[in-house]
């Protein structure tokens, strides 16, 4: 019989070694401070109503973390959020027992219950507007064996999620008129404040007049931008980047909120190419109008790639492609053809409507047709507007991008 070689001996040792370290942290446990189901007191509503005055009369981290309740969980969550408050200039805040909280619903003996929160944003807030906001959110409890709950965190209960509950956030800023909130470490491998600067120029630039500050929001998840803009993931699969609220704001305030998901699949010009897309929908007063389509989208890609110096078959390949197979459309597009693209900004009916703009451009001055693009915002009569900025019917306008689309697909391979 043949005896182990000492190496092998010492590997076997190692390897028990090994297993009792695992036996003992049991990682798939959720935590060492989780491995005992704790039952939900009896007076469950009667402690949480408690626990939410306590963190709403909190006027330090100290008092909030504190009453946050034990844990790390519940420490890290507790610290972001006041560290966020702060970030945001977020005052004011006042969280209220709805309902729930009394029954565990999940396999490690948590519980969900909705809360009432409301907050003030100040003036120097990113979301700025001082007036009272207000939603309703989850938070997830776990139960303590003081017979207190412990806050692990906060998700949208069919609303927006408060930016400040998102998580780890950060806010960077070049100047007073561009602003990057970053969440859990933003978006992978993107230099959003260098991204967001670039695009204010390029806005800017095309625009004198556009005003107001950029505020770009980039989370490190899919779910977290889903949460921000009060949709579900999957409504937002397709969406790069898209301008709203967020926080609960009902106002004027806008933001750009990016999709990582998508972000992850783009090289830099590509990334670039959205940011200052949805940065000339904000700066623009875009956002909010019943603009024309066409003229709304086709501007910002025009604004966009303005100076972009990639060839046709990259920036408008889909459309071209569709008119080598089938001729050029009979019309321009109109608000249906964008919905059935999905309204992400991508595709072959986007690319069509910038080419227009980009046919403009050959035969006209970027004054006029910035003219003709703030007549429609404002809410002038497309036809009215091409007239008198352009000096053309919408029948010439789309008799010229027909062509134009016919003779760029037979010169682009």
């Amino acid at each position: 019989m043949r005896r182990p070689s000492a190496n092998i001996t010492a590997a076997l040792v190692l390897l028990g070694v090994a297993l009792a370290v695992l036996l003992w942290q049991r990682p798939w446990s959720g935590g060492s401070e989780d491995v005992d189901v704790v039952a939900i007191p009896d007076d469950a509503r009667v402690v949480l109503a408690d626990q939410l005055t306590a963190l709403s009369r909190a006027t330090t981290e100290q008092e909030f973390v504190a009453a946050a309740g034990e844990g790390s969980r519940a420490r890290t969550f507790a610290e972001q959020a006041w560290q966020a408050r702060e970030a945001l200039s977020v005052t004011d805040v006042s969280l209220r027992y709805v309902s729930g909280g009394d029954v565990a619903d999940r396999a490690d003996g948590s519980t969900l219950a909705t809360v009432e929160v409301s907050w003030r944003a100040g003036d120097a807030s990113p979301v700025a507007g001082t007036s009272v906001r207000s939603t309703q959110v989850g938070l997830r409890l776990d139960p303590r064996d003081d017979g207190t709950f412990a806050v692990r965190g906060a998700a949208a209960v069919g609303d927006r999620l408060p930016l400040w509950l998102a998580g780890d956030v950060r806010v960077q800023s070049a100047g007073d008129a561009v602003r990057v909130v970053s969440i859990d470490g933003g978006v992978p491998d993107l230099d959003a404040l260098a991204a967001a600067r670039a695009a204010d120029r390029s806005v800017r630039a095309t625009v004198p007049e556009a005003d107001g500050r950029l505020t770009v929001i980039a989370p490190s998840s899919r779910a977290t931008t889903a949460a921000l803009v009060g949709q579900s993931q999957e409504d937002v699969a397709a969406i790069a980047g898209v301008t709203t609220t967020v926080d609960g704001s009902t106002g004027t305030a806008r933001v750009v909120v990016l999709n990582p998901d998508l972000f992850a699949g783009m090289d830099a010009r590509a990334r670039q190419v959205v940011i200052t897309h949805e940065a000339a929908h904000l700066l623009t007063g875009a956002v909010g109008t019943s603009m024309v389509t066409w003229v709304a989208e086709g501007f910002a890609d025009y604004v966009a790639l303005r100076d972009d110096d990639a060839p046709l078959a990259v920036s408008a390949g889909q459309i071209l492609a569709q008119v080598r197979a089938d001729g050029p459309p009979d019309a321009l597009p109109d608000a249906q053809a964008f919905a059935s693209a999905g309204g992400h900004g991508l595709g072959a009916v986007y690319e069509s409507a910038w080419l227009v703009f980009e046919m403009l451009a050959d035969e006209t001055s970027n004054d006029r047709i910035v003219a003709f693009y703030e007549d429609v915002r404002d809410g002038g009569d497309v036809a009215d507007a091409a007239r008198e900025r352009l000096g053309l019917s919408v029948e010439q306008i789309t008799a010229r991008w027909r062509a134009y689309l016919e003779k760029s697909a037979s010169t682009v391979s």
